[in-house]
């Protein structure tokens, strides 16, 4: 992701570290993965902050300093469940300014999913260059959220469904970030199923949105 964000810094003129946050399920933390061994490669530091999920995916972040903050998500909550909700999100929003007072960080980039909300907010009390990186044709709640009071919004599609027109100005298509682990194997041949060999079918999706398979 090379996009200029906030107050024109870019990647190739940050001198402090990149906080990448993320959403605590594979979805989000894939990219965000992606995004950091590049970093890692070109000589930044990174930061990762999510909520408590990370300790399944922490080994896949060397060198990258990870912090859990509180978060909470509203959806599908009564009125008590969504005030205990906004108490976290205010919680991991304190949480975050103090991460982000201790790493001075020259960016914050997120990745959607409802751990991004608190840092996000962290960012712009504290005047942090943002950016977000939306991986579906449809943009998720809190991406949507933010996306009008961040310097870009990276895409994976043309015309990710609610970017409003006051964001689409900040739009810039980079795609999907690839992990090391995929590009390594991109080199194997396609073993095409012979006439009378057996149909093999891969179905795969993610821990949220496959539900509906």
């Amino acid at each position: 992701m090379t996009a200029q964000v906030k107050n024109s810094t870019s990647v190739r003129a940050l001198k402090g570290p990149v906080v990448i946050a993320a959403g605590g399920t594979g979805g989000h933390l894939f990219p965000g993965q992606a995004l950091s061994q590049e970093l890692l490669r070109r000589g930044h530091r990174v930061v990762l902050i999510t909520d408590e999920r990370v300790q399944h995916f922490d080994r896949l972040f060397p060198g990258v300093q990870i912090f859990s903050v509180p978060a909470a998500t509203f959806s599908g909550r009564g009125v008590f469940s969504r005030l205990a909700a906004l108490m976290k999100i205010i919680k991991g929003t304190f949480s975050s300014l103090a991460v982000l007072t201790r790493v001075k960080p020259a960016v914050l980039i997120g990745f959607g999913g409802y751990p991004t909300l608190p840092p996000m907010l962290a960012a712009m009390l504290r005047g942090i260059p943002s950016a977000v990186h939306e991986q579906n044709a449809v943009l998720g709640r809190v991406n949507k959220l933010v996306a009008g009071r961040v310097g870009a919004v990276a895409s994976s599609f043309a015309q990710p469904k609610y970017l409003k027109a006051t964001a689409s100005g900040h739009l810039v298509v980079t795609g999907n970030p690839v992990r090391d682990a995929v590009r390594a194997v991109e080199h194997i041949a396609y073993d095409a199923p012979g006439a009378e060999g057996p149909l093999k079918l891969l179905v795969f999706g993610g821990s949220q949105g496959a539900r509906v398979m």
